[in-house]
């Protein structure tokens, strides 16, 4: 056999484990006994060779004028809106995705920084990123881990996720979010992995971060287990609109001073608001409140959201 035949047939076979049998990079690594940044370099071969053939999803139409209303009523870097059209909320979320990614991978880097929480359209925008060979950059996780290793929207889980499809490194809090009680969170914060993980994230470049909210339907920390209804309940009647990165926050931009904040593992405030390039990525017209609080706190300087959301996060910025 030609050694070319032979090369072809050895990326179509590293090819073959990560589209096929979604092993990640480092697992085909250590099954082929190469590097990483090898695995990359033959990834992208096989793409340029066209011996993958790779199904590039494009985004649905943006919006400009809610765009730009959206940047200079809020004084954002920048603002993505996607038109939703007649799309479910599941498919809003994939086209959200699209769209982060489409802006995303224009700000790389070799040897950034990248800061990442958790969030369905996080998720969606990472399955949407062609694979890249940049072995010097380093995914962060911002908050801890929740309830369950195994969601692939939780932090450790996209922190992996984005650093194999990067071709870099992750780097992982391995602590709850919330934890019993403030001086357990002191106690935990004490930790080594926990100390250098979030010097780290202190370091960020850009941050990718999803916009939760209290609605019993759709709080982050309900469904991952961390608070129940009552509490949820509670959160909502201290007038706390929404989360990021574990902080909560009011409909005016205001960061409450809550229990729940204390005891919760990740980035702070402080952290969050210098970072020179936060991306909120989250829509539907029921997080339009917490959306709103996220840009008026200045939480976010980059927002990828939906029509319906932009609509709704104008109107109530007129009212309140």
């Amino acid at each position: 056999m030609k050694l070319e035949n032979t090369r072809t047939v050895f990326l179509a076979r590293v090819a073959s484990l990560y589209y096929d049998q979604n092993k990640s990079q480092e697992e085909i690594s250590k099954e082929l006994g190469v590097s990483r940044s090898a695995i990359s370099r033959f990834l992208t071969e096989a793409r340029e060779k066209g011996i993958v053939e790779i199904i590039v999803h494009y985004p649905w139409r943006n919006l400009p004028d809610l765009e730009q209303e959206l940047v200079s009523t809020f004084n954002l870097k920048a603002a993505r809106v996607l038109m939703t059209e007649n799309k479910s909320y599941e498919e809003m979320l994939q086209g959200l995705g699209t769209l982060a990614a489409q802006f995303f991978v224009n700000l790389l880097y070799d040897g950034m920084i990248i800061g990442i929480s958790w969030g369905t359209a996080l998720y969606q925008m990472i399955r949407a990123m062609q694979p890249c060979n940049l072995p010097g950059i380093e995914v962060v996780q911002l908050i801890g881990a929740t309830g369950s290793e195994i969601v692939p929207t939780d932090g450790p889980i996209l922190a992996q996720l984005l650093a194999d499809r990067l071709g870099g490194f992750p780097r992982y809090l391995h602590a709850p979010l919330i934890v019993e009680n403030e001086t357990v969170r002191e106690t935990l914060l004490q930790t080594r992995n926990i100390q250098e993980t979030l010097a780290r994230a202190a370091q960020v470049d850009v941050a990718l971060v999803g916009i939760g909210s209290s609605n019993s339907e759709l709080y982050s920390l309900k469904r991952a287990g961390y608070v129940d209804e009552a509490e949820t309940q509670q959160i909502r009647a201290a007038g706390v609109v929404g989360d990021i990165c574990g902080h909560h926050y009011s409909l005016t931009g205001e960061w409450l001073d809550i229990d729940i904040n204390h005891r919760a593992v990740g980035i702070s405030r402080e952290t969050l608001l210098n970072i020179d390039t936060v991306i909120g990525v989250a829509g539907g017209s029921r997080k339009g409140a917490a959306i709103l609080g996220a840009m008026r706190g200045r939480y976010v300087n980059v927002m990828i959201t939906d029509e319906r959301a932009a609509q709704k996060i104008l109107a109530l910025n007129q009212v309140s």
